[in-house]
């Protein structure tokens, strides 16, 4: 089963139907099965958040605090885990994740910061801190 974590507000999507969105809040997240645990929440004004995932088992857990940021998680395979963090204003983040067992992280503190991780194949790891 693939999840998807988002927090920051007052969204629940729940057997992959979204509750509660309003216009800009949240982009659409693609899962090619129905999960059964799924969080989302509402992101702050302006910022933005798409998550993709084929496969079983991946993971992704986005955190936006600040204000216009954007973040993005594509996987497709089995066992990954992405997490993206930010906190600041006008950040760009991305997890490309293909194959097994692949972890990353990012998190972004501060302004105008740009980051992207890129996986391909089994067991790789990554992390990306910007203050």
């Amino acid at each position: 089963m693939n999840t998807l974590r988002l927090a920051a507000g007052g969204l629940l999507l729940a057997g992959g139907i979204l509750t509660g969105a309003r216009a800009g809040d949240l982009a659409p997240s693609e899962l090619d099965v129905r999960p059964t645990v799924i969080a989302a929440a509402s992101l702050p004004a302006q910022s933005r958040a798409a998550v993709s995932q084929a496969g079983s088992d991946n993971g992704a857990s986005l955190l936006q605090t600040g204000i216009d940021n954007e973040a993005s998680v594509w996987q497709s395979g089995q066992r990954n885990t992405a997490s993206i963090l930010q906190a600041g204003a006008g950040n760009r983040a991305g997890i490309d994740q293909q194959g097994m067992s692949n972890t990353a992280r990012i998190e972004q503190y501060g302004q105008q910061g740009y980051a992207r991780i890129t996986q391909y194949g089994n067991g790789k790891s990554a992390t990306i801190v910007q203050h």
